[in-house]
């Protein structure tokens, strides 16, 4: 009988080492990997969903932030600002409808935080020597089960059917730092300014090529889609609204100006110069939108709040923001 019970004592003890074993290689991959102990504090586990090292900064606050309790809300960094924002958004997003404390790691917050104003979901600095003492760890809202439970979603995490219940209050989370926003409605200005003076409908309408096309390739077995998609969006907007104007924004300029430039209707806004939160911006002020594919051209539609046009291609679809608005509209 002894020995019976040692031996369900040594087998209930390897499992456990086991599961804790599987935690501790999702969450601190990079700890492993650099030889490092694994993290104590909430300023430790930071490092681990960044993609490159951050330094720690001492804040001395006359009152600290307390402790979380029932765990946080959290993400892996991963992606530029399109993903940074959908990434942003879905820990906004989760902790609004499971009540846990949303945190962005400080990779990812420095970087919006120079394009947006007034983020309201804070860093890790508010609780970095806080001990990281979570029973479970989960990645996905649907694996959480109330109990003390941290969700740590992966990078490029989308979660458009979450976030846009609330599609108002997320538009009112990204506005634009003064800077910008005045330098996107000056270059609006620029174009009507010497045009007849009349009511204009301003469409944005986001292209993007160069790195994609080799990405379609190689995960869909598609290519970019032509001028042709663009012409019968543009079209759509011409029967529907009363002098349109259309911006186009693009990381390939010089491919709109080639199929779009001679049209007295068409203004290619993107310049050497723009940042891409600067043509986030422009787009953003528009009042309707047209875009091929990519997580920037949801976030310039889904900001400006208009109408938007968008390429009928698997992954806008799976990912529901299309499904979610309704005045968004597929079209081949």
């Amino acid at each position: 009988m002894l020995n019976t019970n040692r031996n369900i004592l040594f087998k209930a003890t390897i499992l456990a080492l086991c599961v804790i074993s599987l935690v501790h290689v999702f969450l601190f991959p990079l700890y492993e990997k650099a030889g490092r102990s694994s993290p104590r504090t909430f300023g430790d586990f930071e490092q681990s969903l960044c993609t490159n090292n951050i330094k720690r900064r001492k804040i001395w606050r006359l009152h600290h932030r307390h402790c979380p309790q029932d765990g946080i809300v959290t993400i892996m960094q991963g992606g530029r600002l399109g993903n940074l924002m959908w990434e942003y958004a879905s820990v906004w997003a989760v902790a609004r409808r499971t009540g846990l404390e949303p945190y962005i790691p400080r990779c990812t917050k420095l970087k919006l935080d120079q394009i947006f104003d007034q983020l309201t979901v804070p860093g890790f600095e508010e609780i970095a020597d806080c001990p990281v003492e979570f029973t479970t760890f989960v990645k996905s809202i649907e694996e959480w089960t109330f109990n003390n439970q941290s969700i740590i979603l992966p990078r490029y995490s989308l979660q458009p059917e979450l976030v846009l219940t609330w599609v108002q209050d997320i538009r009112d989370e990204f506005k634009f730092v003064k800077k910008i926003q005045d330098k996107a409605q000056q270059i609006l200005w620029s174009f009507v300014r010497k045009l007849p003076a009349r009511e204009y409908t301003f469409i944005g309408v986001h292209v993007r090529r160069t790195d994609y096309e080799k990405y379609l390739n190689r995960k869909y077995g598609s290519g970019l889609v032509g001028s042709q998609f663009f012409v019968n969006a543009m079209g759509h907007y011409k029967d529907k609204y009363p002098n349109c104007l259309f911006i186009f924004i693009s990381d390939d300029p010089k491919w709109c100006y080639s199929q779009f430039g001679q049209k007295k209707d068409v203004f290619v806004a993107s310049k050497p110069d723009n940042s891409p939160a600067q043509d986030m911006a422009i787009m953003a002020t528009c009042n309707h939108t047209i875009f091929d594919y990519g997580t920037f051209g949801e976030w310039g539609s889904i900001l400006a709040g208009g109408e938007t046009v968008y390429n009928n291609m698997s992954q806008n679809i799976r990912k529901g923001t299309g499904r979610v608005m309704k005045n968004w509209i597929a079209m081949n």
